[in-house]
């Protein structure tokens, strides 16, 4: 009996141990922020940008919702009109509607790095080697989380700002358009049409 009793306790320890670490992997907190709705009614700060990279907005709200300003075309699957492909932003109960705009959504406590001088040449020496075991690798790697540097450029490929994180987890949702969500250090980011650069950061020490 005595022997089962500590074989119980370490499986238990064990388990514990086990789930401390797996929820230090980004996908983990993400899935679990999701759960406990840390992504929908969060505090964000929202940032409209022309094509000229110029900050035309700013706004901010504690319950946040976006998808498509849909017209019959976006309902209809057969239907032979233009679907629309406008914007639709809800702001603690008010609506924004835009079009073309660079939008930039960060969670409070989620800010540009300052004085950030991107490099425009990076010579990468030695690493790698196996294509397929490379890529499972950096898949694998992706899900924990990595060290990343996200460079945001407007749609002219001028510069916007960056963002970085010793653990970043990145996905593209499927029921937000044109939209690419990222998770950094816990805080979430969602970008909206823009050109950007998620470059591993040891690339460019």
């Amino acid at each position: 009996m005595k022997n089962k009793k500590n074989i119980k306790l370490i499986l238990l320890v064990v388990l514990g141990t086990l789930v401390i670490s797996l929820s230090g992997c980004a996908i983990i907190r993400d899935k679990l922020a999701t759960i406990r709705g840390d992504l929908i009614g969060v505090h964000f700060n929202i940032s409209t940008y022309d094509h000229y990279a110029n900050k035309t907005l700013s706004l901010e709200g504690s319950k946040i919702t976006v998808g498509l300003f849909e017209n019959d075309a976006n309902k209809d699957l057969e239907s032979t009109g233009f679907g629309s492909s406008v914007l639709e932003i809800t702001i603690n109960g008010d609506e924004m509607l835009q079009v073309g705009n660079t939008v930039i959504f960060a969670e409070d406590g989620l800010d540009m790095v300052e004085g950030f001088q991107v490099p425009t040449d990076i010579n990468v020496e030695s690493g790698g080697g196996f294509v397929p075991l490379d890529r499972y690798i950096n898949d694998f790697k992706n899900k924990i989380g990595k060290e990343k540097t996200v460079i945001i450029s407007s749609q002219m490929g001028i510069p916007i700002g960056v963002y970085q994180g010793k653990s970043v987890y990145v996905t593209v949702p499927d029921n937000l358009p044109k939209m690419t969500r990222l998770n950094i250090d816990g805080k979430s980011l969602y970008i909206h049409r823009a050109n950007y650069i998620i470059i591993d950061s040891n690339l460019i020490k």
